[in-house]
């Protein structure tokens, strides 16, 4: 896909000027933060809704894509912000959800470590792993009026537009 800007404030400015699709919307800003924040731990670099934004959609597209155990394998260090963001966005089920995850992904994890899984071994056994521990039940018990929010999580950013102005 080719990217339509290379600045949020670009992105911002164009949709304050004339409104873009939300997907386009969404699609841009994901892009150009994504681009730029990597890991959690840059979170304290960039204002609060940044946060929300990327650590909520990163975890909604991953569990959509493969699943909590996909999740649990590629982005395991967002899942914690990703609770602070659905609690932002008025998510009180999927909060609920994602913390009871997070507490099965600590203790998924630390078995992994014992059975020496997690530093040599292939992405499939680990994979299995996750699939056919607990994490993969979660799965069954996503709450389908709170998980997929990709435009009530653009309606956020647009009201919080100036948060996210100046990102570079």
């Amino acid at each position: 896909m080719k990217r339509l800007f290379t600045t949020v404030d670009a992105l911002l400015d164009q949709d304050e000027a004339s409104p873009l699709k939300w997907e386009t919307f969404d699609d841009e800003l994901w892009f150009l933060l994504s681009d730029r924040i990597t890991d959690p731990s840059q979170l304290d670099n960039y204002p609060h809704p940044a946060g929300v934004y990327l650590a909520s959609r990163w975890l909604e597209w991953e569990v959509g894509n493969g699943g909590f155990a996909q999740a649990a394998y590629n982005i395991p260090e967002w899942f914690e912000m990703a609770a602070i963001g659905y609690a932002a966005l008025g998510k009180p089920k999927a909060v609920a959800l994602i913390k009871e995850a997070l507490q099965m992904l600590s203790n998924e994890r630390d078995t992994l470590m014992r059975k020496g899984l997690l530093n040599d071994t292939t992405i499939q056994e680990v994979f299995r792993h996750f699939s056919e521990s607990g994490m993969a039940a979660l799965d069954a018990r996503i709450p389908q009026d709170e998980w997929e929010i990709d435009e009530e999580r653009v309606a956020y950013v647009r009201k919080n537009r100036d948060a996210f102005r100046g990102i570079k």
